[in-house]
């Protein structure tokens, strides 16, 4: 489907205006879509951008929503994570980030989560709610200083994910608790009594810095095989196999994101009970 598909890059310098005109168009919509009331407050994504920019924040990654219906082109869903200037400290092969979300079409309001950015695979992963929780901002009152507030709030909580990170990565998991994982985990994209997909597959590593077999470790195996795809998906009814595509659409990607956080989150207590 067509509002399932996105554009990205993976870049890890910032992006101009020109990349970013050329990777989420709607960060430039000058009003709002036509559907929405008086009271909606216009701000065009480029302003919150500018103001992000002026406050050491440069964005590193843009990602749009393709739409099914053609007047709310250039108006979609678009994602936009975001790096410190001076690099936002890296903590082990992890850069925490920024995330943002928005729309002017009344699919989104302005939301800012958490990010962690492991380098050894190019995840970008969004904390779950239930650790840092999201900063939503209406389309109303002021609202770049709102997200900009945002912004600041989530890096004073960043911390905390960085702990849990780091707890997770303390706690080995024998084989079978990995495979519990996996099965719940497969459950937040596949429909189980339509598809099968093998739990072996789903935690083969694809690099040799994933083998170790830790929560922190088993946890970014099969974010990235729910996220990227690439495991061979097998139809329950018709039994013929395919493999499964990578998720691109903005929202979907964020919640498949947000639910295996909180499904790590849940083996990590388990664990350390």
């Amino acid at each position: 489907m067509f509002n399932n598909r996105f554009y990205g890059t993976k870049t890890q310098s910032s992006l101009d205006n020109d990349a970013l005109r050329r990777l989420a168009p709607s960060v430039f919509a000058e009003t709002k879509h036509e559907s929405r009331k008086e009271t909606y407050k216009f701000i065009p994504t480029i302003n919150i951008i500018e103001a992000l920019r002026n406050e050491g924040f440069l964005p590193v990654y843009a990602a749009e929503s393709r739409v099914r219906d053609e007047t709310k082109k250039g108006f979609a869903k678009h994602l936009l994570r975001f790096r410190q200037h001076d690099g936002f400290s890296i903590v082990g092969d992890v850069k925490p980030e920024i995330v943002l979300l928005n729309s002017h079409d009344g699919t989104s309001s302005y939301q800012l989560s958490a990010g962690l950015y492991r380098l050894v695979c190019s995840n970008g992963m969004i904390v779950a709610d239930g650790q840092i929780d999201c900063v939503r901002v209406r389309h109303s009152g002021n609202v770049i200083d709102n997200v900009i507030e945002g912004t600041y709030k989530i890096i004073t909580e960043t911390p905390r994910a960085i702990e849990h990170m780091d707890a997770m990565r303390g706690l080995n998991l024998t084989r079978d608790e990995q495979g519990i994982f996996a099965e719940v985990a497969k459950g937040l994209r596949w429909d189980a009594d339509e598809t099968n997909v093998k739990n072996d597959e789903l935690l083969r590593p694809r690099r040799d810095a994933d083998r170790s077999p830790d929560l922190w470790t088993t946890f970014n195996v099969l974010q990235e095989k729910l996220l990227k795809g690439g495991v061979e998906v097998q139809n329950k009814k018709t039994k013929r196999s395919q493999r499964a595509q990578e998720v691109k659409g903005v929202g979907e990607n964020v919640r498949l994101n947000k639910a295996i956080w909180t499904l790590a989150e849940e083996m990590r207590k388990l664990k350390a009970a």
